[in-house]
């Protein structure tokens, strides 16, 4: 290329298109690139935290911790997991009290998908009655995160679980924000998750048991290790695509943010080339 192709000039219009491209491209692709690595920097140096020590946990779920029960075994040895299909707030709390006995430490009671957004009173009227349950333990609870209800989201609701979590001798799984910041980590319904979302899932829930056992100490968005066992994977539900295992949280997160970006590649790439669509990476 001569000085005046450098600078656009002796150049087609069909030439200076394709050229602007893939600059256009090239700049997408790069920003995208940085953001991914920046991301995965953080979620490396969150690993460094210690693992959590063995304890007493009763877990009562639903049908999101049917998904990351298998997860949570192995993350938690010993944990209990009582947890059913489209299970609320309110039937968690008989199910917390026919199940807590003495030995239990912490209790993690992630419930509220399944309440009606319109009446947050109700979750706050549960949560009360697990906090008097639990006496001085330590209570988990997680953000919900899941579509509008007849117009009404769950923005009410998630304030009475962040008010919860705002006291003593409680700890919050960020779900709402893990999944709004990587959506690919949910399934179509936008309420279950991948085998990769359960993964975090229960690395989220894990975390914040931590927590609780370190005395309200926060720990990193990884500090957990994925189970091993590939076994372990939660069950496929009837009526949703099968679940994928993820042995590794952060590669869990890190396959999920990199799907995007290169999707984002392959558009800039096509645009720039003007060939045919490839396959994605990490796609059927």
């Amino acid at each position: 290329m001569n000085g005046r192709q450098a600078r656009g000039w002796g150049i087609t219009a069909h030439e200076r298109t394709n050229t602007t491209t893939k600059k256009a491209a090239n700049s997408i692709v790069g920003k995208l690139t940085a953001g991914i690595l920046a991301t995965a920097a953080v979620a490396a140096t969150c690993l460094a935290a210690p693992a959590a020590q063995a304890a007493s946990v009763l877990v009562v779920g639903d049908s999101l911790e049917v998904g990351s029960g298998p997860y949570l075994r192995h993350l938690l040895p010993g944990v209990t997991v009582d947890a059913e299909k489209g299970r609320t707030s309110s039937e968690g709390v008989r199910v917390l009290a026919s199940r807590l006995d003495p030995s239990v430490e912490v209790i993690v009671f992630p419930l509220g998908t399944n309440d009606s957004p319109s009446n947050a009173g109700g979750l706050a009227a549960n949560l009360a009655a697990v906090r008097q349950m639990a006496g001085d333990r330590c209570v988990v609870v997680a953000t919900i995160s899941r579509p509008p209800a007849g117009g009404v989201s769950v923005g009410a609701i998630n304030r009475v679980v962040e008010q919860f979590a705002g006291r003593p001798a409680a700890q919050v799984a960020d779900w709402r924000t893990v999944v709004a910041s990587i959506p690919s980590l949910l399934v179509g319904d936008r309420v279950h998750a991948t085998g990769d979302g359960y993964s975090v899932r229960a690395t989220l829930l894990a975390e914040a048991v931590q927590g609780c056992l370190l005395g309200g100490a926060s720990v990193g968005a990884s500090g957990i290790p994925a189970p091993r066992d590939p076994n372990a994977g939660p069950p496929e539900a009837e009526g949703e695509p099968a679940l994928v295992l993820s042995l590794d949280p952060l590669a869990a997160l890190a396959r999920a943010a990199f799907r995007p970006i290169a999707g984002a590649f392959l558009a800039a790439r096509t645009a720039a080339t003007k060939a045919g669509p490839e396959p994605v990476l990490g796609g059927p």
